[in-house]
C-alpha cells in the first residue's frame, strides 16, 4: 500500500476511534441519518473503536517494512485485526436493537 494512502487510512481510523470514545463516554453521536435508530450509543462506540483498531492494525502490518522477513508477525497482525473488524461491525448492528434486560 502506498504511504500516502496508508497514512490517510490511519488518520480516518483514528477519527473513528475518537468518535467511539466520545460515544462511550458521553452518549453523543454525530448527526447522521441513522442516529435516531441507535438505541445504545455506548455499544455503537465500542464497535467504532474495535473497527478502527482492526483497520489500523491491518494497515500498519501491510504498510510497514518493520515486519519484512518475519511473516509470523504479519500474520499475527492479520489474525488480530480481522476479528476486531468483524466484532466492530457486529456491535453497531446490536446497538440499533431494543434492550433485552428491561
Amino acid at each position: 500500500m502506498h504511504g500516502y494512502a496508508a497514512g490517510a487510512l490511519m488518520l480516518m481510523t483514528g477519527g473513528a476511534v475518537v468518535l467511539g470514545v466520545v460515544a462511550v463516554g458521553t452518549g453523543w453521536l454525530l448527526p447522521w441519518p441513522r442516529r435516531s435508530r441507535i438505541q445504545r450509543p455506548a455499544l455503537w462506540g465500542y464497535g467504532a473503536m474495535l473497527t478502527g483498531t482492526g483497520v489500523f492494525l491491518l494497515t500498519a502490518g501491510d504498510s510497514s517494512d518493520a515486519f519484512h522477513g518475519t511473516p509470523v508477525l504479519q500474520e499475527a497482525l492479520w489474525f488480530t485485526g480481522m476479528p476486531l473488524m468483524v466484532a466492530g461491525g457486529w456491535f453497531p448492528l446490536l446497538s440499533a436493537r431494543q434492550r433485552l434486560d428491561t
